[in-house]
């Protein structure tokens, strides 16, 4: 089930609403349990088993981590044991063929392939309740004793599917009891039409230039071509993903929580490291906290130092998917941070921002490549086609046409990837104070109301992280 779906707006969200603030405050965690695990089970029931799984060892695990702390052996063997459950379940459900293929590659071999079902969302689920035993075994945050209350925190459908991964200790305390109130169910409301907007209106719509493009022989691209779909595909998953982020923050709020922002307009950067900080950020700190600090961090010789950067960087890649693209793609991230450390950090810091920034989106740009081809070869015939390699053709009769159906999207998706809107919002506020309130009113009403006739008209809803 998806957020920008009929069954959801019309049916579901409503629903569990009304149910949720009509029961007393101890049952609001069961209802929350319930209709997460029932969202879960909406398009594959039988990957409601995986979700259970990792509930039950999450809670397990931290129970006896907490048991055992006078007891640092058998404390750390818990978190052991959770971690592996946690990566066994991924590994299994994401990996596995992955792995096979490459031994058999290696060894020459031919066993057979598992073809297992990719369960949504498991990624960022079992890295949430990794996250809850780490912290419960750090000290970092207090054992939950409540099976409902845990399971309610893994399972919550707002950020389920696509994230932020919300880590435990941030909202340990509104797990148990939380504030309501019309200013927050408001606030709620706005970001998630925000997130609706950029999905619907955005995303969908210029996700079709990036479809069409996928699907033309690369030999048949030219230059212009290949520029406009790593172009389109750039703006596709960030509205994409920082959509689904405000409408689960958005709906979050419906329900007393409150989550971090997961973006931070990213392609305003002026490095890769600042891309790194307002990309995903849920993530990024993910990664920080739970592999690169314990690694050493930066508090290490210069090799154990790049060491660790490449450990982390290929473990950010593989994450994505089981692909070498996205192990390449980390990689190459990687490299960037470590060139950016060792040579370029000052150099940047000096040029004129919009230097820097042409150099960064550049770099991201050539990322995007490596994230979005099926296999290498592909990825380099592409940016051999981006300079010129391999065509004499700049533009050609598909790619003029493209560019000036999409022109207007592409120039709309610009200003709304930076902070001009913001600022917008602000000035107009400060001029016009409650008048303003009532305009911004008005236009998230009438935004919901254009986001549902798309949907309703609509037959492209492609959502680019279900893959991971």
């Amino acid at each position: 089930m998806l957020f920008s779906s009929i069954p959801f707006l019309y049916t579901f969200l409503p629903c569990v609403l009304i149910l949720y603030f009509l029961v007393p405050g101890w049952l609001k965690n069961t209802v929350l349990l319930l209709s997460s695990l029932f969202f879960y089970a909406w398009g594959e029931p039988r990957f409601v088993v995986f979700m259970v799984i990792a509930i039950v060892q999450g809670y397990v695990f931290g129970l006896l981590a907490e048991k055992f702390r006078d007891r640092p052996k058998r404390a750390k063997l818990c978190l052991w044991a959770s971690a592996v459950v946690s990566l066994g379940l991924l590994g299994y459900c994401k990996y596995a063929d992955f792995f096979i293929s490459g031994f058999n590659t290696l060894t020459g071999l031919s066993l057979p392939l598992l073809h297992v079902a990719l369960p949504i969302g498991i990624s960022f689920y079992t890295f949430q309740t990794m996250s809850y035993t780490i912290d419960v075994y750090r000290g970092d945050a207090k054992v939950q004793n409540n099976i409902i209350s845990f399971g309610a925190y893994v399972a919550l459908f707002p950020q389920l599917i696509a994230g932020p991964i919300v880590r435990y200790q941030t909202i340990a305390d509104q797990v148990d009891e939380r504030v309501h109130s019309f200013d927050k169910f408001g606030e709620g409301a706005k970001r998630f039409i925000c997130g609706l907007g950029k999905k619907v209106l955005l995303a969908n719509n210029i996700g079709l230039l990036w479809d069409t493009i996928s699907k033309t022989e690369i030999s048949n691209l030219s230059v212009l071509s290949a520029w406009l779909g790593i172009f389109a595909f750039a703006f596709q998953i960030y509205f994409d993903f920082s959509g689904y982020s405000d409408m689960a923050i958005g709906l979050s709020r419906f329900f007393g929580f409150d989550f971090k922002p997961n973006f931070d307009h990213p392609y305003t950067a002026t490095s890769v490291q600042d891309f790194w900080i307002k990309w995903h950020i849920s993530l990024s700190q993910w990664f920080r906290d739970y592999l690169y600090i314990p690694l050493g961090g930066n508090r290490v010789d210069k090799n154990t130092y790049i060491r660790n950067i490449f450990i982390v960087w290929f473990c950010t890649g593989l994450w994505h998917g089981a692909n070498w693209t996205f192990i390449l793609w980390g990689l190459y991230y990687g490299c960037l941070l470590l060139l950016e450390k060792f040579f370029l950090r000052e150099k940047l810091e000096k040029l004129p921002k919009p230097i820097s920034h042409i150099y960064t989106l550049l770099v991201i740009l050539i990322g995007w490549v490596f994230f979005m081809s099926s296999n290498i070869t592909t990825a380099f015939s592409t940016l051999g086609k981006m300079i010129s390699i391999g065509t004499t053709t700049f533009a050609n009769n598909q790619a003029k046409f493209m560019l000036k159906s999409y022109f207007l999207l592409f120039i709309l998706a610009i200003l709304l990837s930076t902070k001009v809107y913001d600022k917008i919002q602000i000035f107009v506020y400060n001029q016009y104070k409650m008048k303003a309130v009532y305009t911004t009113w008005t236009i998230y009403i009438i935004l919901i109301i254009v986001c549902i006739a798309f949907i309703v008209g609509g037959t492209y809803h492609s959502f680019l992280y279900f893959a991971f």
